[in-house]
């Protein structure tokens, strides 16, 4: 684990922290005059400085790494759409009625239920996910995704991510099967409803296989990414947006799946990098 000082301003603190949040940060506090962005050590630390025009000397590790130096991104419950109520584990005030209860310590925004992206994936559950359906979650991180659908009536959750860590920590709160890969490690045709919340890089570069393990007539869900820079690949049939952060509803027939030249292949850790 590193991090990264990045000065800034307060009229563009909210930009940058979108930006970080893009290029993976596993988490970010406000310091003096700016904000320190961290991130794991699969992240290339050359690629974030350039993206900010710092020197590599603005680095530094962080071993061990503290999270509850980044508490404040989960503290307080929160709504997310008609159906949900998400806490952290030391909360103990009830369920709101009506409402699904999700218990997540992650401190990650994406992993928490604090990240637009993964608020509107959810909110778009709310509206498409058929009981009964087979749910892919591609990328699944804490595994809050794969445990609404669950909650909504999916048949069958089926959650990857390419880290180890991310798998592991998914399997201890899923029921559900999780393993570690990404979308080419499934059959085709078999999912009602793909769940992508991953950066663009990744995004087009699975296009293909994010299209063929949907059933026809099924929805693939695409979030992580901001209105300025949206996935290539993919014609949105809905499009929902949050501060500046899109979620897309495509279906199989709205994807191009021609393979560039020099694509990384899909099963790679340096998708996104």
């Amino acid at each position: 684990m590193w991090s990264v000082f990045i000065p800034a301003d307060t009229e563009v603190a909210d930009f940058l922290s979108a930006e970080l949040w893009e290029m993976g940060t596993a988490g970010l506090i406000e310091e003096a005059n700016g904000l320190r962005a961290f991130f794991g050590d699969s992240v290339d630390q050359t690629v974030v400085c350039a993206k900010f025009a710092l020197s590599p000397d603005a680095t530094r590790p962080e071993t061990p790494f503290d999270h509850t130096r980044i508490a404040p991104l989960a503290c307080d419950p929160i709504l997310i759409g008609q159906r949900f109520y998400v806490a952290p584990s030391w909360i103990t005030e009830p369920t709101p009625a009506g409402r699904f209860r999700l218990t997540i310590d992650a401190t990650s925004a994406f992993g928490s239920g604090r990240h637009e992206s993964t608020q509107m994936c959810m909110e778009v559950m709310e509206k498409h996910l058929k009981a009964g359906s087979l749910v892919v979650d591609i990328g699944c991180g804490s595994g809050i995704l794969a445990a609404a659908a669950t909650l909504l009536g999916a048949k069958t959750v089926i959650s990857c991510d390419i880290h180890q860590d991310s798998a592991s920590t998914a399997q201890t709160f899923l029921p559900t099967p999780v393993f570690v890969g990404s979308a080419d490690g499934l059959r085709s045709r078999v999912a009602g409803l793909v769940l992508a919340n991953l950066s663009v890089k990744v995004l087009d570069v699975i296009a293909s296989d994010l299209q063929r393990i949907a059933e026809p007539g099924g929805l693939i869900v695409l979030s992580g990414f901001l209105r300025e820079n949206p996935p290539k690949k993919f014609t949105p049939w809905e499009v929902w947006e949050k501060s500046g952060w899109q979620c897309w509803i495509c279906r199989p027939q709205d994807i191009d799946a021609t393979a560039e030249p020099g694509e990384p292949a899909p099963h790679t850790q340096q998708w996104w990098l």
